[in-house]
């Protein structure tokens, strides 16, 4: 981990994060993936801020923000995170271009709050979205937010006068833009200039259609003192500045221009990043395309910018180019249109615009919610009929729309059918016949009914938010199903066979009930029965009575049922010294396990072909335990490792023969650049053990008591008096880790986790081994996290611990 630190506030940044900006009360942190960049930004902002948006509350305005900030959105996914001891408010959203956008707010007093916004491509949400969590769930916060938001402005005010004595009052103004007549290519800025780099670059993106443009430069002879003013002292005198932009196509020659205004666009037709110039520089100016060239007109700061690059057109391939506009189809040639998108068309123009196009690969409308030329077109556009090299179809916000045309099943190339927010009820069975059909989207419709024949070729099929009943048995047949959403559909009946698909989106308790979802045990061969009172603390007569006097003394006797029922016999766990191998078979945390003889260091082959070891958590000595509870092994040591944060695949052993065989820690010829995980080895350390009554975290007791005990559900809305309790309740230890616990997650429960993971029922599954962010061995996930392991109940009392599932939850 990269400890961010500001005079206000300190976040954690994964290392994966190659670059990490602060500048002064902001912090901006930088990825990149399969070439794309992802950016995160933390900062303090005052709730004034947010005054000249409309809202009746901060959260509302923050919104308008996020949507002068990035343009036009559609809003999927909305939640709450713990974040500084505080609930922050997590806005995620998609844009039409896919993008997908995560906002945060935590307000922490009056007059000033915090905000965290990431961005990254939409496919790589899954990547990235636990990456946002972790980043801003790490969030501290400290110091005079009053005095260092007046020191950065002073600061930012000084600057823009530093080394330059004689900066006139007034700003230059930037001068229109013409072609040179001497064909001079420029880049300037505060009259220092600079020559261009061959990295400049110019392309179409293939990932999003957008024509990018990297200028590269450097600053001959560069001195700090006398270009710190403009630059920062990290690239040596080198900078770039790059740009996307989308509606430009104007008969083969890129034709736009754009305003900016602190760094935006607000047209949200392009995108800037920069790097080597000084952090607090915003682009203020005009960006201009005309005639193959390439204009920077405008200041950062105070420093006049000034920047005149000649194009080579040749290099751009158009066809891979996303049109936007019906303007710029009306420049274009046939030939070169692939990629149609747009948004907020006038239907009426559709027909006779699009006509001419043949070559479409991809096509897509959108409209936004509220839009009212959406409830002019109540059919899909005839022209697309001609399109028979369509691959991708996307049609959002078509609200008016209620009939699929049979002629989609002509287009035979067509991979990608996406619809949603339409009033389409029912979809011909010949549009299903599709022969290459593989990704089929169609979530918040109005589907009462599928056809009994789907393709063979589908691999997602997403339903979710239909009026569904019952689905055709063809779907459990599917041969390259990887995953289905059935979600929220008013379904009566299932098929045989769909427990078997890979991803199965569907609300556990419509598994449990309408399909074979019983857990079939880790060797195949069903479960037994086990005496579930041995997890639940009122088995004990000592924590029962423990349990029952803090209640009474809590002055909680309203809810003495319900958690005396809910609270199980947990275990807590501390490391306590640093464990220098003296001793084979001592409960452990952290450095490597004493295996048993004969047994090597569990690996796997990593995606390069080379063997890397698994990343060892702990060894728990049965015996250490067997007296504070009555569900393990009261012999033989467990071993538990992951492979990383990312991929866990746990690997849980047990061994119960003579520990004087084991192999020591000390003799194991493993390296840290051995261990796949790029934490390495962990600093080991010793254990100790204690007993108490677990109770649930009350953020999502409905988890845990479906029916039962509804007067538990005002336990939500009483942080201070449950905090109190579970102070009370632990004992003379601290669980930093634990056994047959309850642990704090935002969505669904650790034992929901395994049930979908592994099948079976919640309460059936028990925490094995909750693992905490830990000073001591460095513990670190994805923060201030924390690991858990979770095994069936039957598959414990068998000692079998060959399937076993492990989460993470930041908190």
């Amino acid at each position: 981990m990269q400890v961010a630190i500001t005079e206000t506030f300190a976040a954690d940044f994964p290392d994966i994060y190659q670059r990490i900006h602060t500048m002064w009360e902001s912090i901006r942190g930088e990825h990149i993936k399969d070439d794309e960049l992802s950016l995160v930004s933390i900062a303090l902002r005052e709730v004034s801020t947010y005054d000249k948006y409309q809202g009746t509350d901060l959260l509302s305005r923050f919104r308008e923000d996020c949507l002068e900030q990035r343009g036009a959105f559609e809003v999927i996914a909305d939640k709450r995170l713990p974040v500084a001891d505080l609930i922050s408010d997590i806005l995620m959203a998609q844009s039409v271009e896919g993008y997908f956008f995560y906002f945060g707010i935590v307000q922490i007093s009056a007059e000033y709050c915090y905000t965290f916004s990431g961005d990254c491509n939409i496919k790589d949400r899954e990547f990235y979205e636990p990456l946002f969590d972790g980043i801003w769930q790490s969030l501290e916060y400290f110091g005079n937010p009053a005095k260092e938001l007046a020191k950065q402005q002073a600061a930012i005010d000084a600057l823009s006068t530093k080394n330059n004595p004689a900066k006139k009052e007034k700003k230059e103004e930037a001068l229109p833009f013409s072609v040179p007549a001497d064909g001079k290519e420029l880049w300037e800025l505060d009259g220092n200039q600079f020559r261009f780099l061959p990295g400049s670059s110019l392309y179409v993106s293939d990932t999003d259609g957008n024509l990018y443009i990297k200028l590269e430069g450097e600053m001959p002879d560069y001195n700090d003192t006398r270009h710190g003013h403009i630059l920062n002292n990290y690239e040596n005198g080198k900078v770039y500045l790059q740009f996307n932009f989308k509606g430009v196509y104007n008969n083969g020659v890129p034709t736009g221009v754009y305003k900016f205004k602190d760094e935006r666009d607000n047209t949200h037709r392009s995108y800037l990043w920069k790097g080597g110039f000084q952090y607090s520089f915003n682009f203020n100016g005009e960006v201009t395309l005309k005639d193959g060239w390439l204009n920077i007109n405008g200041h950062f700061g105070d420093y006049l910018l000034r920047v005149v690059k000649k194009l080579r057109l040749e290099d751009i391939q158009w066809d891979k180019y996303r049109f936007t506009s019906l303007e710029e189809l009306d420049t274009a040639s046939a030939v070169i249109v692939h990629h149609i998108q747009l948004t907020d068309p006038y239907p009426a123009q559709l027909h006779e615009q699009l006509y001419p196009f043949t070559e479409v690969r991809t096509f897509a409308i959108h409209f936004s919610p509220g839009n009212k030329s959406a409830a002019d077109m109540k059919e899909l556009p005839k022209p697309l009929k001609r399109y028979k090299s369509l691959r991708q179809l996307n049609l959002s916000g078509i609200v008016a729309v209620d009939t699929l045309p049979q002629w989609i099943g002509d287009l035979k190339e067509l991979e990608h059918l996406s619809l949603s927010e339409s009033q389409i009820e029912g979809i011909h069975p010949y549009i299903f016949q599709l022969p290459k059909l593989k990704f089929c989207y169609l979530g918040n419709n109005r589907l009462q009914s599928l056809a009994p024949a789907l393709p063979d070729t589908l691999e997602f099929l997403l339903l979710e938010n239909n009026q569904l009943t019952s689905l055709p048995a063809s779907l459990a047949k599917l041969k390259h199903l990887k995953s289905l959403n059935i979600s929220r559909n008013p379904l009566q009946k299932l098929p045989p066979g769909l427990e078997n698909i890979e991803h199965l989106e569907l609300e556990l308790e419509k598994k449990l009930s309408m399909m074979d979802y019983s857990y079939k045990g880790a060797d195949g061969k069903g479960i037994i029965s086990y005496d579930d009172t041995l997890f639940f603390a009122h088995n004990d007569k000592e924590l029962q009575q423990g349990l029952e006097t803090v209640i009474a003394d809590q002055n909680l006797q309203l809810y003495r049922q319900g958690l005396t029922e809910l609270a199980r016999k947990s275990v807590a766990i501390v490391t306590t010294d640093e464990d220098h191998y003296e001793q084979k078979g001592n409960s452990r945390f952290g450095g490597l396990p004493d295996l048993p003889a004969g047994t090597s260091y569990p690996s796997f082959t990593s995606y390069d072909g080379s063997s890397k070891g698994l990343q060892f958590i702990s060894q728990l000595n049965c015996a250490d335990v067997a007296h504070l509870q009555d569900y393990l092994p009261r012999t033989g040591i467990l071993y538990f490792f992951i492979r990383d944060q990312d991929d866990f695949e746990p690997l849980v052993m047990y061994y119960d023969g003579d520990m004087s065989l084991l192999q020591s820690a000390r003799a194991l010829d493993i390296t840290e650049d051995y261990i796949f995980d790029d934490r390495g080895i962990y600093t080991p350390y010793k254990a100790t053990f204690d007993k108490y009554p677990g109770i649930p975290f009350f953020y999502n007791i409905q988890d845990y008591i479906k029916d039962s005990f509804p007067e538990l559900k005002d336990l939500e809305d009483m942080d201070d008096e449950t905090e109190a309790l579970k102070n009370a309740l632990n004992p003379a230890i601290t669980p930093v880790h634990s056994i047959n616990s309850y642990v704090f997650k935002q969505h669904d429960t650790p034992e929901i986790e395994a049930a979908n993971a592994f099948k079976g029922k919640p309460e059936d599954w028990m925490v094995l081994l909750r693992v905490g962010s830990d000073s001591n061995t460095g513990f670190s996930f994805w923060d201030a996290g924390e690991i858990y392991f979770v095994i069936h109940k039957s598959d414990l009392a068998q000692r079998n611990f060959s399937k076993v599932f492990c989460g993470l939850e930041s908190s």
